[in-house]
């Protein structure tokens, strides 16, 4: 039994509700954060949604993941998108982290930073713990369900100059502006038993105006789910509530060149030199996100039978 919720508000404190076809039954209950949420199988859940139906369009849906959160970030955990970067193939996780003020709605606008020229997208899974992971946690492929307790969708968004050009790179800054953590709309709950099943069956998928930009599948992650959170276990702690989002498909704006690389290279101790002479090079054959592109992203299983919700956001300057 899979569960699709929605977090979401009608002028008031926000509220959860179970999605159902183009309706929402709001649940019975005070849940405040995503780890309440959490403590309910999909059986409960279902038991608290009362009479009441209300049409989605009447409701302003907001992000299924609440802060306060941590928010892990597996990099190039697919091998097109590595390549494209220009990289090896992966021998090890990268990890890194974004702000939990990131986090917004799947339908809210993403605010490009001022002074930010090379704006990028990245679609990913997310996966949100229902219980903490400690050191000593091993999980495997048939305990991931005991710990994941919900999917959803998300974008990376990335300000590339940010993260290659200031400061002796700076991925964390790069990466967590306000807006740019968009997760949802729905956040899908399934029962323990079929969580690694529908990590094996995930399509997921982003457009830029209209034209299809990132398409791939879960068979295609270079590090699966429980190697990567027994990586992040042998690391540090996260708490129920907590989001990894398991690496963007090949397709993003920034890709690898020489020139790039040399930059990198010879300038890696200049900051303010290295920072000017990316956004050249890099603006100059490429277009970066900016006021008035929207981006379109979806994710469902292989067969249809699960749909996670689809994603329109516009870009919109500070």
């Amino acid at each position: 039994m899979v569960v699709r919720l929605t977090r979401f508000t009608t002028g008031g404190d926000p509220l959860w509700g179970i999605v159902d076809g183009d309706e929402i039954a709001p649940l019975e209950g005070i849940f405040v954060s995503t780890s309440d949420i959490l403590r309910l199988s999909p059986a409960e859940l279902k038991t608290r949604a009362g009479v009441e139906r209300l049409p989605i369009t009447s409701a302003k849906i907001l992000s299924p993941v609440t802060a306060p959160a941590q928010i892990i970030c597996q990099g190039l955990n697919y091998a097109d998108h590595a390549i494209e970067s220009g990289h090896a193939p992966r021998q090890k996780n990268l990890l890194f982290m974004k702000a939990a003020s990131s986090l917004s709605g799947a339908f809210d606008p993403v605010i490009r930073p001022d002074g930010v020229q090379m704006l990028d997208y990245e679609v990913e899974l997310g996966l949100v713990l229902k219980r903490p992971l400690r050191a000593g946690d091993h999980v495997t492929r048939e305990t991931l369900g005991d710990f994941i307790g919900g999917l959803v969708l998300c974008n990376d968004v990335s300000a590339r100059d940010v993260m290659f050009g200031e400061a002796f790179l700076q991925w964390f800054r790069g990466k967590s502006a306000r807006t740019f953590c968009p997760c949802g709309p729905w956040l899908v709950v399934p029962e323990p038993n079929e969580v690694a099943d529908l990590l094996d069956r995930i399509e997921i998928r982003l457009w830029l105006n209209d034209e299809l930009r990132q398409s791939a599948h879960t068979r295609d992650f270079v590090f699966r789910p429980e190697t990567c959170l027994n990586d992040v276990a042998s690391l540090m702690d996260l708490s129920a509530g907590d989001l990894v989002l398991t690496g963007t498909p090949g397709g993003v704006i920034l890709q690898a060149s020489a020139a790039l690389a040399q930059i990198l290279t010879t300038k890696l101790f200049k900051d303010s030199e290295r920072k000017e002479a990316i956004a050249q090079e890099a603006t100059a054959h490429a277009r970066y996100l900016a006021p008035g592109d929207v981006m379109r992203a979806e994710m469902r299983t292989d067969d249809g039978t699960v749909d996670f919700g689809r994603q329109m956001l516009e870009v919109v300057d500070a």
